[in-house]
């Protein structure tokens, strides 16, 4: 037997292990390092995209999934920084939704942390089956701070982009928010944005020609008060 396939063989034993584990378990970090230098990167990319467990997870996915952002540094950084985006878009559903999904934040930073400024940018944009971004994830779950995590590193420009991006439904993450009722959440969402933007954000319309100020006041989880001044609107948000 190859010592590549003895790897391998050892990797998806670990995986089974991982993935099965209801509690924190984190495998051995020292022993996957070991055994991820001894394969060439051809060989390293397989063994994190091509190896899952029996609910079809990679050792990556399931790191993210639980939270353990040194075992997802450890094994993008395995990868030359050109190549680090290829284990993770293997699923639109990537790595990066299931962290925001679960509120690791640190996790969410310490993947972006992994990828050059243009990698960040393909991921954070990346949507799944359902048109969801990992920001729609985060928005839904109301997990604030990694709605900060995702927003943090972007230009005023790109945040507006990623913040106007829609699922299938139409719905932006500030709509999915209000659904849920994640005054918080919504809030951040429109923090960096000018009175001119919050209007229009709020504004815009899904499928079924809903606004999230709409959807806001339908649900009776916000009051929205809107203020003629200056000839422009201003939004304030309350609680």
């Amino acid at each position: 037997m190859s010592s590549t396939q003895t790897t391998a063989d050892e990797v998806q034993q670990i995986l089974s292990e991982y993935g099965k584990s209801d509690d924190p378990w984190d495998p051995d970090i020292e022993r996957l390092k070991n055994l991820i230098s001894k394969v060439s990167v051809d060989e390293r990319y397989k063994l994190l995209s091509s190896i899952t467990d029996s609910d079809g997870d990679t050792l990556l996915t399931t790191a993210a999934r639980k939270g353990h952002t040194e075992l997802c540094v450890t094994l993008l950084s395995s990868l030359p920084s050109a190549d680090r985006l290829k284990p993770i878009l293997v699923d639109n559903y990537t790595v990066l939704h299931s962290a925001a999904w679960m509120g690791y934040k640190g996790t969410v930073s310490g993947i972006l942390n992994c990828l050059t400024a243009d990698q960040q940018l393909q991921l954070l944009f990346t949507q799944s089956i359902f048109g969801d971004t990992a920001l729609h994830k985060a928005a839904q779950r109301g997990n604030t701070e990694t709605v900060r995590a995702l927003l943090e590193n972007l230009t005023p420009e790109q945040q507006i982009q990623l913040l106007f991006t829609q699922n299938i439904d139409g719905n932006t993450a500030l709509h999915v928010a209000a659904r849920w009722g994640h005054a918080e959440t919504a809030k951040t969402l429109l923090d960096n944005l000018t009175p001119e933007q919050q209007l229009k954000l709020l504004s815009a319309q899904n499928d079924q020609g809903m606004t999230a100020s709409v959807t806001m006041r339908t649900l009776k989880h916000y009051q929205i008060e809107i203020d003629y001044r200056v000839n422009y609107r201003k939004f304030a948000i309350f609680t």
